[in-house]
């Protein structure tokens, strides 16, 4: 088979969005779910992926851009300590649920510790699943919204440099071979 062209990763995006809006049903779930299809099923799925990875980058922009435009200060300073507890309990399930995989999945004892930090990254889904949230209840748009932006710039800070200094100690203990 020839490589895909930009033109077959618009069409891929497209049916996608017209069978959500056929079935309605969420955009993010079906996007989801046709990446996962195309990633498992499709021979020459990287093509398809590297046509849309080369053009995303606008995308991305705009869509993070209208995200912070929605985020109102007011509704985020109103929530104070839920957006801490927020926070504080999103680290905490990251670190407990990735030391428990680690330990699950029998890593070695010294990266352990190291698979809770990596995990803390959070950014364009949480943000969708935000806006599906916002739509079903639109009494709390303002709220879903922004604690979830708030939340998502921090860590999007933390998480990052969190996974890389994961990265370079499970680098400094493995085994030169």
């Amino acid at each position: 088979p020839g490589e895909p062209l930009q033109t077959e990763a618009f069409g891929i995006v497209f049916l996608t969005a017209g069978l959500a809006l056929w079935l309605e049903v969420s955009f993010l779930i079906a996007g989801m779910t046709a990446g996962a299809v195309i990633a498992n099923l499709a021979r020459h799925h990287e093509y398809a992926f590297n046509e849309i990875e080369r053009i995303e980058l606008p995308f991305m922009v705009l869509f993070f851009l209208l995200a912070g435009a929605s985020l109102e200060l007011e509704a985020l300073w109103s929530l104070g300590w839920i957006t801490l507890a927020y926070v504080g309990l999103r680290i905490a399930a990251r670190l407990v649920s990735g030391e428990l995989g680690a330990r699950l999945g029998r890593v070695p004892q010294v990266e352990i510790r190291l698979y809770g930090p990596s995990l803390l990254p959070q950014a364009g889904v949480a943000v969708g699943m935000a806006l599906v949230a916002a739509e079903t209840f639109p009494q709390w748009e303002a709220t879903f919204i922004s604690l979830t932006i708030a939340a998502t710039v921090v860590f999007e800070v933390i998480g990052p440099p969190a996974t890389m200094a994961a990265i370079h100690r499970v680098a400094r203990s493995a085994p030169t071979r």
